[in-house]
């Protein structure tokens, strides 16, 4: 694509972006899990994705909602899933959160956001900056954090919803609860099931995975004293899929993989106020996780199959985590100076392999922070934060930020953030050593974090209705982890502190909402700059979003159109004799459309629609390129669902 080419994408798809987040409270935000502020108060842009929203669109998991967010590039791994890669950029560099707690650990590259439901949540809030010192590590490009229902939302009436897709899909989720004066209680149930979809190979591809996966929540909610509430809640989920491979040449038999996934997760939280000024939130979190792959001999026939007892084909996980923060605000809105404090703890330990070559297989984590905030200027807002991170088995160094937001008029905004975050190496680079593609992988206990420095700015206007709001941002890495040849052992690979790298990007995010429209169009330009080891990198494209609702209130109808657009996209690969080849994976275009009725004042609704109606090419572009086409990259989309009907009853 040339740059003619490309500008002609932007002005096409950006001129008349505008996106719309139907929310009920667009103009707050849960800063982490630490207080509510105002969306006009942080740097750069932040997206708010109300309960009616991911109702309209049909979605059911995290996933489901984020494949249509600009931004969002999914790269799919047949045992760890869907893993979200923010703007091209490597995975692991968001962190996604559920209600200020970190899903799964950022330490494991097990973060499969399909196996997040979204029928306890109340909203979505995408922070489109760092957050590394409020949370540590992988906080570098984005922060995702699902706010659930609790008893401040007023959400207790039971509730029955059932989803039927075709091809072969079904899903459905029972909400029970009751609230009294000081108390809450809450439990979620939901079984998503998928028979798998049919290719051209008599239904005998890499990507036929059909799976079951049921996930229940449960928590209690109850008002210690007059302003402080504390939560207990536990979440479980079971995970069942198959992933069916093609059957040998002139013979009936094919290796399948079945993959079983448990998480069991419980949390306590304290919240409240403990003076007049001063604001506490705690929370302790225990997870206990098991993946098993089972590698079995199937006669595609007479559906004979046996397990295959080996451990080098095989694999299984079981890691447990143990985390903890406590922070401590200083809110006093008479004082121009105000802070807040805390610290955080986690642990992280192989149940499976405790100790391998007598190194056990564990690692624990600590961190000091503060963030200082000063609005003695008349206009001007300035934040600055401090993180003092430390870990038992790598090297770590300090996280800060600066944000700047003046406010120019009632309407005009200018904000400007500065920001130094890391990302920390994975347990497999540090502990683990196998094999792959006949190379032995070695661990490296002598990895350091992963350096980014960030710089943001953007302009924002902002009256009753709508919102406009284009930025720039410009990320530097360095130190980033290759896997490079082991210079004392020729047969072997190593992961190491080597690449440096750059992500720079322009974006526009415009929102307008009213009683008969929500719209809500989004556009990125972003591009890749890459030194060193290079593996699978993107360099520039551009993407465009559009979410339109009409709603017809007296009728109690909504029609909505969800739309998705992605340019061209380059990658980079070492080829045998160590020269860079490029490839490009083709345009895509993604579509939804949904229509809703509500019947007796919300008390059932019915919702139907079409999904992936422009489903061209695959958000799963990170393939090696094909023998038969090698210009293009693999981009198969896996067909998912298309046709859709819903009924919600809630009492």
């Amino acid at each position: 694509m040339t740059l003619r080419h490309r500008l002609s994408f932007f002005l096409l798809y950006f001129i008349p972006l505008i996106v719309i987040a139907q929310s009920d409270n667009m103009n707050t935000i849960e800063s982490g899990q630490f207080k509510k502020v105002l969306q006009t108060e942080i740097a750069d842009v932040t997206r708010i994705i109300s309960e009616s929203e991911i109702r309209m669109r049909g979605a059911n998991n995290l996933k489901d909602l984020l494949i249509m967010e600009t931004g969002g590039i999914f790269k799919y791994d047949p045992q760890k899933g869907w893993l979200f890669q923010w703007h091209g950029s490597t995975k692991g560099n968001i962190l996604i959160l559920i209600d200020g707690l970190p899903f799964r650990s950022n330490q494991f590259d097990e973060m499969d956001l399909q196996q997040i439901p979204l029928d306890h949540v109340s909203r979505i809030e995408i922070t489109e900056n760092p957050q590394g010192v409020s949370y540590g590590s992988s906080a570098i490009m984005c922060v995702i954090n699902i706010i659930s229902k609790t008893t401040q939302h007023k959400v207790y009436k039971p509730s029955l919803r059932v989803q039927g897709y075709t091809p072969g899909s079904f899903y459905s989720n029972l909400n029970l609860g009751r609230r009294t004066t000081k108390s809450f209680f809450r439990f979620s149930s939901s079984i998503d099931a998928n028979a798998g979809t049919q290719g051209n190979d008599s239904g005998r591809v890499l990507q036929w995975l059909p799976y079951t996966r049921i996930t229940n929540q449960l928590s209690y909610n109850h008002k210690v004293i007059k302003h402080l509430d504390a939560t207990i809640g536990f979440s479980n989920l079971f995970e069942n899929k198959t992933q069916t491979g093609y059957p040998f040449a002139n013979s009936n038999r094919a290796f399948d993989h079945v993959y079983i996934n448990q998480s069991n997760a419980l949390y306590v939280t304290l919240k409240g106020k403990l003076t007049k000024n001063f604001n506490m939130q705690g929370d302790i979190y225990f997870m206990d996780f098991r993946r098993h792959n089972t590698l079995i001999l199937k006669n595609i026939i007479s559906a004979e199959q046996n397990v295959i007892n080996d451990t080098l084909l095989n694999d299984t996980i079981h890691y447990t985590l143990a985390f903890s923060r406590w922070v401590l605000l200083q809110n006093d809105k008479n004082k121009s100076f105000t802070y807040q404090g805390g610290f955080d703890f986690s642990s992280i330990i192989d149940q499976y392999k405790n100790t391998v070559n007598n190194v056990h297989q564990s690692n624990a984590t600590s961190s000091l922070f503060v963030n200082l905030n000063y609005t003695g200027i008349k206009n001007l807002r300035l934040n600055s934060g401090l993180r003092l991170p430390y870990s038992a088995k790598y090297k770590t160094k300090p996280l800060w930020d600066f944000k700047l937001n003046y406010k120019i008029t009632s309407e005009w905004f200018m904000k400007m953030m500065v920001a130094q975050s890391t990302k920390a190496p994975t347990f497999d680079q540090m502990f683990a050593t196998y094999l792959s593609h006949s190379n032995s992988i070695k661990r490296n206990l002598n990895l350091t974090d992963e350096q980014v420095l960030s710089i943001h700015y953007s302009i924002l206007f902002k009256n009753n209705s709508l919102s406009i709001e284009p930025g720039f941002f410009n990320y530097f890495f360095k130190n980033g982890i290759e896997l490079v040849a082991d210079k004392n052992q020729s047969d072997r690979l190593i992961h190491q502190n080597l690449s440096e790298k750059r992500t720079i990007g322009t974006r526009i995010n415009i929102t307008y909402q009213s009683k008969f429209a929500d719209i809500n169009l989004r556009g990125s330009l972003t591009g890749n700059n890459y030194f060193a080891n290079l593996f699978d990198q993107q360099l520039f494209f551009t993407e465009a979003y559009m979410n339109l609702c009409l709603k017809l209130p007296k009728a109690g109808i909504k029609l909505g159109f969800i739309n998705k657009m992605c340019s061209e996209r380059g990658y980079m690969i070492m080829d045998a004799q160590k020269q860079t080849q490029t490839y490009f994976n083709p345009p895509y275009h993604l579509a939804d459309a949904i229509i809703e009725k509500l019947f007796s004042k919300k008390t059932i609704a019915l919702r139907g629609g079409v999904k992936n109606i422009m489903n061209v090419k695959n958000l799963n572009s990170f393939y090696l390129p094909t023998l038969s086409n090698p210009e293009y990259y693999s981009s198969v989309l896996l067909s998912g669902r298309s046709l859709f009907f819903e009924l919600n009853i809630t009492l």
